[in-house]
């Protein structure tokens, strides 16, 4: 499995979850997963960054925009940190960070990540890495110091891909 951003991360969650804790889905197998500028905690000066940069409205209208969408964001965290306390049905799946931590996939990890990333914080990967690693999976990392938020392919092109079939390759061994 190939993931990106935190985006995807998410979609690996539910779809870890699934594999897991599903009898429908027990046969499933997962032999890898490569996780492409993520995972990071979730923040909502993260979310605001990324409307920032995908906005095309005026300047004015923009940080208007913005403004209302941190506003929102806040109260959405707020409240749901409230449902969260008062709420004993909260499944590991609902806080993301959590969950990555303890993922019950023991399956081979690579994190492909960037120091500039101005999205997700390389703290935030290298703190997975260390978690899962304590955890005895096998974890491979690559990190850049100059591509930017999933741009790594098109900046390293040679080393992504030799990164990526050598994983590959490794999984199959490990399988």
């Amino acid at each position: 499995m190939h993931t990106f951003s935190n985006g995807g991360s998410r979609v690996y969650c539910l779809l870890s979850d699934l594999i897991h804790n599903s009898k429908t889905y027990a046969s499933v197998t997962l032999h890898g997963v490569i996780f492409d500028s993520c995972p990071s905690r979730p923040r909502i000066s993260s979310g605001v960054h990324v409307y920032m940069n995908l906005c095309n409205h005026p300047f004015f209208v923009k940080y208007f925009l913005a403004v209302c969408l941190f506003l929102w964001l806040s109260v959405v965290v707020i409240l749901s940190r409230c449902a969260q306390y008062i709420s004993s049905a909260w499944t590991a799946t609902a806080d993301f960070w959590s969950f990555m931590c303890n993922d019950p996939a023991t399956c081979p990890h690579m994190y492909l990540y960037s120091v500039p990333d101005k999205l997700i914080p390389y703290q935030d990967v290298e703190q997975m890495i260390a978690v899962r690693r304590s955890q005895g999976v096998d974890v491979s990392a690559q990190c850049w110091d100059d591509s930017a938020h999933v741009s790594h392919l098109v900046a390293h092109r040679e080393t992504y891909t030799t990164a990526c079939l050598s994983f590959l390759e490794h999984c199959s061994h490990a399988a």
